[in-house]
């Protein structure tokens, strides 16, 4: 079921796919047709609407998903906050696909802070690998639009 379309560039299976979950056994897998699972869904959605599709067309280029939907086990197994926004859908961490950057990932940072709904958005640096960290509530009203950058 991972292969629903939630926009016309994003498909569930690029929220719920993890390497991490697939080396320990975890299921990572939502159901569209399950009660709980279609909320979830319904946030990465409307992530898809506010965040990620206006930045695609933007870049003119993917926006590949590196982490995005976490099960409570996988969470916890790669060390998320135990409230984490991807437990519910509503947060994803997001590369470049392009092998040279014609827009990199600060001007994808500036792009979504100027002109996205999100609720956080942290532009992310370990070493020498950067990614962005965003996050938008369905409820606009509760978007805080916290913007940051930090080294991990």
């Amino acid at each position: 079921m991972n292969d629903h379309q939630l926009t016309q560039h994003f498909a569930l299976s690029e929220f719920t796919r993890s390497a991490v979950a697939d080396r320990n056994g975890i299921d990572n897998s939502l159901n569209p047709t399950k009660a709980g699972d279609h909320r979830t869904i319904e946030n990465l959605e409307n992530l898809c609407v506010q965040v990620l599709e206006p930045l695609r067309e933007f870049a003119e280029a993917p926006v590949v998903v590196s982490s995005g939907y976490r099960s409570r086990r996988l969470n916890k197994l790669v060390g998320g906050a135990a409230r984490s926004q991807h437990l519910t859908g509503e947060a994803a961490d997001i590369i470049t696909g392009l092998k040279t950057e014609d827009k990199g990932l600060k001007e994808w940072f500036l792009f979504v802070q100027a002109n996205c709904q999100f609720d956080q958005l942290i532009l992310e640096t370990r070493g020498d690998t950067q990614w962005i960290h965003v996050s938008c509530r369905r409820d606009a009203s509760k978007n805080r639009m916290t913007s940051r950058t930090m080294k991990v």
